[in-house]
């Protein structure tokens, strides 16, 4: 029989994306999966700060429960300083990092980089054993930016530790809970009179471009056309104006604003027939994912994270060359309107190698392989 071990999870942003991994993850797992967790605010702070008050949670669990098997801490923490205040209760127990994002390539407002997060993300790579990213793109991109940026700090004396570093790179997909969905193709709602509903399921601040959404929609007002809006999503930290103008402009168009209930998005995601995007920033793409699972049509950049979340047979309908998204989206309202069918079945059925029943076993046999190589040490 397969080792089953006792996982302590440790999330420093407990919402959103991060939290859904989190109970996912210990829902479906083989392995006892206990989390300690801080709430989802201040996510800058959480990655500076939460160390401290993580490590009273972690110090406290151990004096309840006893020392686990091993720690997966998802990526918004400092780990190296995290396990630093717990050494005397978490001894040298094997560290998993899961890498939702990666401060080195995170867009700011200046476009320059946050050397004080990258450098601490940096050095929690230096204090894992394995580090998880969610997508090959989001792997690769940290390998090709890691050298230039260490490079460039005031003593380059950290480069000869790259190469160890690097070997601990590992692929791992955010799993999704798609065990709601039954057969997509006799599920679907009918296409509305209405028009197309179009889907955006993503944060309104600017990495995600929601101005190129609003020009888009304008473009097809101007040419007579007319869609559905559901409009999902966080406003996030620093929403864009675009979100308020797409609400003033589009009143008419739109049939549901966020934030919705598990259930309410749901039921969104069944009647959506098209999924958007136009972002300048994404390492995986969860609620493209699930939105495409339900059966919505995908326009997606050809680019970033989603080139591997599409396979090739439906990547030239899926995914627009730069620059074109308000063509893409045009493309996409008039075949919907024409066919009255979204997806094709075989591209929702696709998405099911993200489901937590293809994604648990995988990372629990991970999880096992490092406690057995720590065991023979």
């Amino acid at each position: 029989m397969t080792q089953k071990l006792s996982v302590l999870l440790v999330e420093p942003w407990f919402g959103g994306s991060h939290r859904q991994w989190a109970e996912g993850y210990a829902a479906a797992s083989r392995h006892r999966v206990e989390i300690v967790s801080l709430p989802a605010v201040a996510w800058r702070w959480r990655l500076r700060g939460g160390a401290a008050p993580l490590a009273q949670k972690v110090e406290q669990y151990v004096a309840d429960h006893g020392r686990p098997d091993i720690v997966l801490v998802s990526g918004l923490v400092d780990v190296a300083q995290l396990f630093g205040l717990t050494r005397r209760s978490l001894g040298g127990l094997p560290v998993v990092i899961m890498q939702h994002e990666s401060q080195l390539l995170y867009p700011t407002p200046t476009g320059a980089v946050d050397t004080d997060s990258a450098l601490r993300n940096w050095q929690s790579w230096l204090a894992a054993d394995l580090v998880l990213f969610n997508s090959d793109y989001h792997r690769r991109a940290i390998e090709a930016a890691l050298p230039p940026f260490l490079a460039g700090q005031p003593e380059p004396d950290q480069l000869p530790m790259l190469e160890t570093v690097l070997g601990r790179f590992e692929t791992m997909p955010i799993g999704l809970d798609l065990a709601w969905l039954d057969d997509v193709a006799s599920t679907r709602t009918p296409l509305d009179p209405g028009g197309p509903t179009v889907l955006w399921p993503h944060r309104w601040e600017a990495d995600k471009s929601p101005e190129v959404f609003l020009g888009a929609l304008r473009r097809l007002r101007e040419s007579d056309r007319r869609v559905r809006l559901v409009l999902a999503g966080d406003t996030g930290a620093s929403p864009s104006t675009a979100r308020a103008a797409i609400l003033e402009e589009f009143d008419d168009w739109t049939v549901a604003v966020g934030p919705f209930s598990t259930g309410e998005y749901r039921s969104h995601l069944r009647r959506a027939d098209i999924v958007v995007s136009c972002a300048d920033h994404e390492f995986f793409g969860v609620g493209v994912a699930e939105a495409i699972a339900a059966g919505a049509s995908p326009v997606l950049p050809n680019r970033l994270a989603y080139p591997e979340l599409v396979e090739r047979p439906w990547r030239s309908e899926a995914l627009y060359p730069e620059r074109t998204f308000a063509s893409a989206l045009t493309a996409a309202v008039d075949r919907v309107s024409a066919t009255g069918h979204a997806v094709d079945d075989g591209l929702a059925r696709s998405m099911q190698r993200f489901s937590w029943s293809t994604i648990a076993p995988r990372l629990d046999a991970c999880l096992a392989g490092m406690v057995s190589r720590s065991d023979s040490v």
